[in-house]
């Protein structure tokens, strides 16, 4: 079973949500940039990953690269 751990801390979250929204929202929903069928599946990727990593807490890339943002250091190696 995969064990994630707490990697980010609550700005680091806070903002990928943010941008994770506003990626899910540019893309169909606004005439800010033209966009086709696969940018709209691009950006809403883009979007969903940095809010599901958001929400858990766990970034995928930090973990690879050894990155904590997070004060509470969890990780007993």
């Amino acid at each position: 079973m995969i064990k994630l751990s707490c990697n980010m801390n609550t700005l680091d979250r806070s903002i990928r949500i943010i941008v994770g929204s506003c990626l899910l929202l540019i893309g169909p929903f606004t005439d800010f940039i033209e966009t086709d069928l696969m940018s709209n599946i691009i950006l809403s990727i883009l979007g969903v990953t940095a809010i599901l990593s958001g929400s858990l807490a766990y970034c995928f890339l930090y973990d690879l690269t050894g990155f904590n943002t997070s004060k509470d250091d969890s990780r007993k190696e």
